[in-house]
């Protein structure tokens, strides 16, 4: 998924690793991936890694723009390598390390992207705009033919009341 500032978002299990697209590049948000590989020390982790593997970017949080961290795709492939706890069999980075080589990356091999792919999402989209327009005139014309159905009703009461009084609207005489 990627949001309206460009930022693009892995979920796993509840757990989501920001990603941003810098030269056409991902960069992942170093706090994110080390969270995942339940690394408590980033910054060490971070040192470990070559130069051109790390950096600092501005980032879109909740909270508006901040540096913050982030390393590129063999760093993120280097983090998870070196994490003891990926290769601890039932932790969440094990789990959390399978799915990106067992999912994540044969995706983008095959398809280019992880995720909906786009053809998939835009039509979602399209159909979803469509089907709330839909609805939206639905609804109107509901509206108005609640208006038109009110305005018959007192017609035919002032019609009854004036032309025929002994008729009353709704009660039938069974003798």
């Amino acid at each position: 998924m990627t949001n309206k500032n460009g930022v693009s978002v892995l979920c796993f299990e509840r757990h989501t690793v920001r990603v941003l697209q810098l030269g056409g590049e991902p960069w992942f948000i170093a706090k994110d991936v080390c969270q995942a590989l339940e690394v408590v020390n980033h910054r060490m982790a971070l040192k470990a890694l070559d130069d051109d593997e790390k950096g600092v970017n501005l980032t879109y949080t909740p909270g508006g723009q901040q540096l913050m961290r982030t390393v590129s795709e063999s760093g993120f492939y280097k983090l998870i390598a070196r994490s003891r706890k990926a290769s601890t069999p039932n932790t969440f980075a094990h789990r959390f390390s399978n799915w990106v080589f067992r999912e994540v990356i044969p995706s983008i091999r095959k398809f280019g992207a992880y995720g909906v792919p786009w053809a998939l999402l835009h039509d979602f989209t399209r159909r979803s705009d469509d089907s709330i327009g839909r609805g939206s005139q639905a609804g109107k014309a509901l509206a108005i033919r609640k208006v038109e159905k009110h305005q018959l009703e007192s017609e035919e009461r002032l019609l009854l009341d004036r032309y025929q009084p002994e008729l009353k609207l709704g009660v039938q005489d069974d003798e």
